[in-house]
């Protein structure tokens, strides 16, 4: 029944209920793959208050998106009161994308993970509630092969190569870009699973901010910022903190792959957590063009570990509690410098980019009575990672630019346990790549990059340092076949170095493997991009399809090595075959839809795997994501805007392990978020209720998440 009404419910959002999206008309015209429908015009929190993102035909800030990789257009900026609902990202139009701005971004209780479950080919693996470990995988590829970026800086750590999305708050965020499958040029690993983008909001002008929330089991949240200046020197001061007990109840059964004596409800224990979080952004527009952006943001989140899996014991007093500790600073600094004089016809000839940031994270965890797996009482671990980057791109010619770039970046690891010596090692990376976009005619636009990535790393105690040079690259191209309608391809080679943890251990129990090669894969894709629109009927449309493959080779997996460890090794390979579809219609300034789905055929394709399924884990075959909104704007408003939306998120089943034997159930979710905004956005209250069917879901490891509940939040903005 939940197969048959998610599927009943994207094929009516499919159909439509009118179009509504037209292309946008940049420079010499529209751009007709990478159409920017504009919905009724949203105040989206720090949108409206001043605090918006970069434009996106700007100047480049740190992780802000750059001009699409064609003939570069004369620089225009433009002040867009609503929001742009286009889910095309401005990085690179040649590439799948998927953009999610504004109020997407602000329902209350939504985290990164419940947004970014959404997204056509991107799949998120959960281990509990929101402030629980969460990670993402692009058309069947792993986390560690998906590179994370927070304000332009790389969240994967070097222990286990991934980036856990709890670590990221959304009250600050002003969109996420998703590429799948191919990485836009400015990322600094092109990645064999795409790339995501978390791009903060920026200062626009003197505002003064504040908000608060409340929601199911125990959750409360405030937040505040402040902004000075004006479009040529501005800087933003924002500090955030949030906690829940999510103390949830859950139906302990067999169903869920627990034991238990006997079926009833439970109350999760230990599951609380706190967390702050600060922004401050700087900006500075040069006289000539360009600008300089300095950006800064602190993260601390302190949290109890739940074992589930110790419920039939009597609950652990507090210090036997298990707790994990997390800090992360993260900063850099972006200037974009004009190299080469004055601009010519009002098209800027060539620019220098320069970027400087740096990461460092700290977690503990203490465990005193060992039920969470850990070698010891105690763990913990530190990263600090410092990066230089450096790029010129010039325009040679009518249609044709050219850049390189060169980056390095050093990285720093330990770790430190009770029952095991410490751990220390150091990785050095350096990049150089080099791009070129051309466009010979109107209506073909071309892309090309090159990249040699050189990977040395040393661990105390183990000998000399071992390096890996790999090459990288990408070809793309996107057809104009009329007004507001194209086609795109790119076909790419893309590598992961092992990551240290993966490649000496990180506990007695998981072990290292020096031997491991870099992960290697090939994507290709074929995609049709249209946009319509009627204007008499005031209604448009706008439709995304495609086709993609990706094979992969070496990719590192675990098995067993004695007893209670665990070794990894290289596997031969893997490959995915998959649809996406992105479709959105609006009709008569009343009424929206959007549907994304995904069609995923994941398969391992070594031929000794001696197994007898062939099912990568943890991969849905089909995600559906229908949804629709109806929303107005009564003048008692003030320039405000009322809406009441309602999304479906529907995933099928999934195996667990490489057997095939254990099989995580289909799953449904309905989400229902009503938002008031008034006096051009400075007065905003929103209500969310999210699983509001009260649906059983699972975790990736078989637990409960949290069932139905509901989420209030309001701002104002002065």
């Amino acid at each position: 029944m939940r197969r048959a009404g998610a599927l009943a419910c994207a094929a009516l959002v499919a159909a439509g209920l009118a179009p509504r999206a037209r292309a946008e008309e940049v420079g010499r015209g529209a751009r007709a793959g990478s159409a920017t429908p504009e919905g009724a015009p949203r105040a989206a929190g720090p949108r409206a208050a001043g605090l918006q993102g970069a434009p996106e035909a700007a100047a480049p800030e740190p992780g802000a998106p750059q001009e699409a990789p064609a003939a570069r257009r004369p620089a225009i900026e433009v002040r867009v009161q609503g929001e742009r609902t286009s889910t095309v990202g401005a990085r690179d139009p040649t590439a799948a994308s998927y953009v999610i701005r504004g109020d997407e971004l602000r329902a209350p209780g939504a985290t990164a993970s419940s947004v970014l479950g959404r997204v056509p080919g991107l799949q998120v693996v959960r281990t509990g509630a929101g402030a629980d470990l969460a990670t993402a995988s692009i058309r069947g590829a792993s986390s560690a092969e998906t590179p994370v970026y927070l304000a332009g800086v790389r969240l994967n750590d070097d222990v286990t190569g991934t980036a856990d999305l709890s670590l990221v708050p959304l009250w600050m965020l002003h969109r996420v870009e998703v590429y799948r499958g191919n990485a836009p040029a400015d990322a600094d690993r092109l990645g064999i699973g795409g790339a995501i983008f978390f791009e903060p909001a920026l200062p626009r002008g003197p505002r003064v901010g504040a908000g608060l929330g409340a929601g199911s089991f125990g959750e409360l949240s405030a937040s505040a910022s402040a902004s000075l200046g004006d479009e040529r020197a501005s800087v933003l001061l924002a500090l955030g903190r949030r906690a829940a007990d999510n103390d949830y109840p859950y139906l302990d059964d067999e169903d869920t792959g627990l034991t238990a004596a006997d079926d009833r409800t439970r109350i999760r224990q230990n599951a609380d957590f706190e967390a702050y979080d600060l922004w401050s952004v700087a900006r500075y527009r040069l006289p000539r063009g360009g600008g300089v952006t300095a950006l800064f943001n602190g993260f601390a989140r302190e949290q109890g570990l739940s074992d589930l899996s110790a419920r039939s014991a009597p609950p652990a007093s507090p210090a036997d509690a298990a707790r994990s500790r997390v800090q992360r600073w993260l900063g850099a600094v972006a200037a974009v410098v004009p190299c080469a004089g004055p601009r010519a016809g009002g098209v800027e000839r060539c620019r220098l980019e320069l970027k400087s940031s740096a990461i460092l994270t700290r977690q503990s965890l203490r465990d005193p009575l060992l039920r969470h797996g850990l070698p010891s009482p105690f763990v913990a671990s530190a990263g600090e990672r410092a990066a230089e980057q450096g790029a010129v791109r010039l325009r040679v010619a009518e249609g044709v630019t050219v850049s390189a770039s060169a980056a390095i970046e050093v990285e720093r690891l330990g770790i430190d346990q009770a029952s095991a010596p410490p751990l220390r090692a150091l990785r050095a990376t350096s990049r150089a790549s080099a791009s070129a976009s051309f466009a010979p005619a109107p209506w073909l636009e071309g892309y090309a990059l090159g990249a040699v990535e050189h990977h040395a790393t040393r661990v105390d105690g183990d000998g000399g340092a071992r390096g890996v040079v790999e090459p990288s690259g990408r070809l793309g191209a996107r057809l104009r076949l009329a007004d507001g309608a194209a086609l795109f391809a790119n076909v790419g080679r893309y590598v992961r170095v092992p990551a240290l943890g993966e490649l000496h251990g990180i506990s007695p129990i998981v072990r290292g493997n020096p031997e491991l090669e870099p992960e290697q894969g090939v994507t290709a894709e074929l995609g049709a991009r249209a946009a319509a629109a009627l204007p008499r009927a005031r209604a448009e449309a706008s439709l995304e399809l495609l086709g993609f493959a990706r094979l992969a080779s070496a990719l590192v997996a675990y098995r067993r090595a004695g007893l209670g460890a665990v070794r990894p090794y290289n596997v031969r390979g893997a490959r995915v075959l998959g649809l996406e579809l992105t479709a959105s219609a609006s009709a008569l300034d009343h009424v929206r839809a959007a549907l994304t789905l995904t069609a995923l055929d994941p398969r391992d394709a070594s031929p000794d795997r001696g197994i007898v399924s062939d099912l990568l884990p943890f991969q849905s075959r089909l995600v559906a994501a229908p949804s629709l909104e109806a929303y107005a704007e009564p003048a008692w408003l003030g320039g405000g805007r009322a809406s009441l939306g309602a999304r479906l998120l529907y995933r099928s089943s999934r195996v667990a392990d490489r057997a095939g034997l254990l099989v995580l159930p289909e799953q449904a979710a309905v989400d229902v978020e009503l938002a008031v905004l008034a006096l051009d956005g400075r007065l905003s209250a929103r209500l969310a209720v999210e699983n509001a069917t009260g649906a059983r879901m699972l975790d990736a490891v078989g637990f409960p998440l949290p069932g139905r509940s509901v989420h209030a939040a309001m701002e104002v903005w002065w």
